[in-house]
């Protein structure tokens, strides 16, 4: 455990659990806190590795991912504070990349335009951070094609696709598909543990995800094997998770089908996957699936 759940009682300064553990007041508890240590809060969540997140880590990754869309006004204030205390470019380049720069385009540019503005004056190195929002806005983003225009007045494009150019990292490109499923279940494990930092540095895990989705939209025979091969080598809690809200879930079909036969049968025979399958979420499947699924929940 680290500084997030120290902050938020989680832990002590030692890093040991506390027992009991805190209530449900962490929006609470957040709320109260100073910006910096919003700064500072940010900074840890993005880079520690997935496998790794904890309660407190959890806690403040829903806080940054509602802030601007439920406070616009505060987003940007915080934006700021990041702006004047942290030193990382690459820390930062997460704002324009994750929801509290997009959050403001998308639902409230009309009251953000003009704050941001204002900040840009204060920070002109927010200019060079919005030029990572060049591409989006120019497609459509912000509906408005004034405020549109505002904004793209103080986007930095050339100074942010500069320093992207010089940040990338190199990396060899992964022929996913022609991976056998154990190799790539291992290489599912190993990117999907990685930080929001290390995400960024090539272009491994967006290569997977493009993958992943091709493979449960296309060919779920395909890839209900990989489920399997990550369950057996794999027992994270976080990567579970994920395992079961993503891959599983995605490539469950909605009518009944040799698939639904699979995952019924592996459900029955194997606890941990069972257990996997109660993670998926049943939205848009036909009641006859849901009813074969919800007992091959409750099997066993």
């Amino acid at each position: 455990m680290g500084w997030c759940d120290e902050v938020l009682g989680y832990c002590d300064a030692s890093g040991c659990s506390v027992d009991p553990a805190p209530g449900s007041e962490d929006a609470v508890r957040i709320h109260a806190m100073p910006l910096t240590d919003w700064v500072h809060a940010w900074r840890e969540i993005y880079k520690i590795k997935f496998r790794d997140r904890s309660p407190g880590v959890f806690a403040f990754v829903t806080h940054f991912d509602r802030l601007s869309h439920d406070d616009p006004k505060r987003g940007v204030v915080f934006i700021e504070a990041a702006l004047r205390v942290e030193p990382n470019d690459e820390i930062l380049m997460l704002l324009a990349k994750g929801k509290p720069l997009g959050q403001l385009s998308v639902f409230h540019a009309a009251t953000a335009t003009p704050l941001l503005q204002e900040v840009a004056l204060r920070r002109p190195r927010l200019c060079w951070l919005l030029g990572g929002k060049v591409a989006v806005i120019e497609n459509g983003i912000v509906e408005d094609k004034g405020l549109a225009q505002r904004l793209l007045a103080i986007c930095d494009g050339p100074a942010y696709r500069a320093w992207e150019e010089k940040a990338r990292r190199v990396s060899e490109p992964i022929d996913f598909e022609k991976l056998p499923v154990r190799e790539l279940a291992a290489k599912w494990v190993a990117i999907t543990s990685r930080s929001d930092i290390e995400i960024e540095w090539d272009q491994h895990w967006y290569d997977l995800y493009d993958h992943q989705h091709e493979l449960t939209a296309k060919e779920p025979s395909r890839a209900l094997p990989l489920v399997k091969a990550v369950l057996e080598i794999e027992d994270n809690p976080n990567l579970l998770g994920f395992l079961s809200a993503r891959m599983l879930e995605e490539l469950i079909p909605s009518e009944d089908d040799p698939v639904i036969d699979a995952v019924v049968t592996e459900a029955t025979r194997n606890q941990q996957f069972q257990d996997l399958l109660c993670g998926v979420w049943f939205d848009d499947l036909s009641p006859k699936v849901v009813a074969r699924l919800t007992w091959a929940r409750g099997h066993g």
